[in-house]
């Protein structure tokens, strides 16, 4: 049953004051004079937060919504309504949106359309030079500012226009950094607290772990990257350029006033026109630059001794919930038994030939160090045999387990871009009894050139399992205009 608390003196559990009812704070007790006696009270509670004679409620709200709009809200601390705040500069203006949002029936659609209607949002961004003057901090909203676009309407923008925008109400939340993508609106994406995209940070996500009043707004290096090499970024170019390609726009002309219309609503200018052609035209002829998409691959093989270096490595094509292995049906009948590769370990083939790779390819050049343990859990068998072996220089290491853990560390090795570090696992005179388990972890201490890529700085094999992407092929000249227009701060900004 329901029961009133005691105030836990200094927060301790063991000091306990006086029995306190429950009830709205003093502060607000005009609100709600009585205890709450119907349950546990929450309900009244509810009720009286929701009350239109709460001054609080509503100014905070509208007090959120204005901020969404116009980028700075009306009360610069959107958590803090105490004596400490400094008093709005449009304090008449926070009250009549209360109230009104409160007459309407708290419709947020209402308040929408209100503010949205209004002089004031439809204002230019330019200002006068007297009014810059007289108020250069625009409090008094004599102009309105430009604001870029956050992640979510950023990246929804991008799938509206290329036509791919699924709009569909509710359902499961969708891993957005997946590629594909998946073309749900970017509010059903996916957060894990324990391992949050780097997408988010990129794009000022805040913790999601805290209560934050707001999100700061960067420029940073690595979102203009994003918006130049991520594939999320060229696939919705690919579909905007070939939304716009149709019998009409065969010629360029044609071709850059659909782009223009499904971008910015506007006919091209005469100098943008002579750009976007001068572009098309040098675009053809420019060099295919060399890709190395770095990343976790998995397959089978051999080792050769005399040369230190794998053999007749053999991509795995079937995946399996959380195992890769050689084809469809597992184990295999014909031969390769039960060789695979897991997010944590694996298991090796029944001979020496048939060990199970996992293959990493270095993104870029760089020293980096590798974090791993050899782990054969089984007090059965004869153990399993471990390599890290490079495509450049041959057999790094070399380590053998049974029933026990390994360190399989190495502290610094520097590689260079487009090359394969091979960790490899075979068995030794059978292969009964040899899962094992063993998921490095590679970190870039350094990087060449500094800030010229955009791959992940560590590269974990057991949180980064999954199918290995596709290479894929460079942008043809019309889809190359199309990711130009895309990253122009006439789309990503509200002017």
């Amino acid at each position: 049953q329901p029961a009133d608390a005691a105030v836990f003196i200094r927060g301790n559990p063991g000091n306990r004051g006086a029995t306190v009812p429950r009830r709205l704070p003093a502060v607000l007790a005009s609100l709600a004079p009585e205890p709450f006696r119907d349950g546990s009270g929450r309900l009244e509670l509810a009720r009286a937060i929701a009350s239109p004679d709460n001054p609080l409620t509503a100014r905070v709200f509208v007090n959120r919504v204005w901020a969404w709009h116009f980028g700075r809200p009306l009360v610069d601390t959107p958590s803090d309504f105490g004596v400490r705040t400094p008093a709005p500069v449009q304090r008449e203006l926070l009250d009549w949106l209360a109230s009104e949002f409160t007459a309407q029936g708290w419709s947020i659609k209402t308040l929408h359309r209100l503010i949205v209607l209004s002089n004031t949002y439809r204002q230019s961004a330019t200002a006068s030079p007297s009014a810059r003057a007289a108020d250069p901090d625009n409090r008094l909203l004599h102009h309105f500012d430009r604001q870029r676009l956050d992640f979510e309407a950023m990246r929804d923008t991008l799938l509206a226009v290329a036509g791919r925008l699924d709009l569909t109400m509710g359902g499961q939340p969708v891993e957005i950094d997946d590629f594909p993508s998946a073309p749900r609106r970017t509010v059903y994406g996916f957060i894990d607290r324990q391992n949050l995209p780097g997408l988010f940070r990129t794009f000022d996500l805040a913790s999601p772990d805290l209560s934050s009043p707001g999100r700061f707004t960067t420029t940073v290096p690595q979102q203009g990257l994003f918006f130049l090499n991520s594939p999320f970024v060229l696939e919705q170019s690919r579909a905007l350029a070939a939304r716009v390609d149709t019998p009409r726009t065969k010629a360029d002309a044609p071709f850059l006033q659909a782009l223009y219309h499904e971008l910015y609503q506007r006919e091209p200018e005469p100098g943008e026109t002579d750009l976007a052609t001068a572009f098309l035209s040098r675009a053809t002829d420019l060099p295919k630059a060399t890709v190395h998409p770095g990343g976790w691959h998995y397959g089978y093989g051999g080792y050769d001794d005399a040369t230190e270096r794998t053999t007749e490595f053999t991509p795995m094509t079937a995946f399996e919930g959380r195992r890769a292995s050689p084809k469809a049906g597992f184990p295999d009948r014909e031969g390769l038994g039960y060789v695979s590769v897991t997010a944590d370990g694996g298991h090796p083939g029944p001979k020496p030939g048939l060990a199970s790779i996992r293959r990493w390819e270095a993104p870029t050049s760089g020293m980096v160090r590798i974090t791993a343990t050899l782990r054969h859990p089984n007090d059965q068998g004869d153990g399993v045999r471990a390599r890290v072996v490079s495509n450049h220089r041959g057999l790094l290491g070399e380590w053998s387990a049974h029933h026990d853990s390994v360190d399989t560390g190495i502290s610094e090795l520097a590689v260079q871009a487009g090359e394969t570090l091979d960790f490899a696992v075979d068995c030794r005179a059978s292969d009964a009894y040899d899962s094992f388990q063993w998921a490095p972890v590679i970190e870039y201490v350094t990087t060449e050139p500094e800030g010229a890529d955009t791959s992940p700085t560590i590269w974990d094999a057991q949180a980064g399992f999954a199918p290995p992407r596709p290479p894929q092929p460079p942008l043809a000249p019309r889809e190359h205009l199309a990711q130009v227009l895309l990253l122009a701060n006439e789309l990503m900004f509200v002017d």
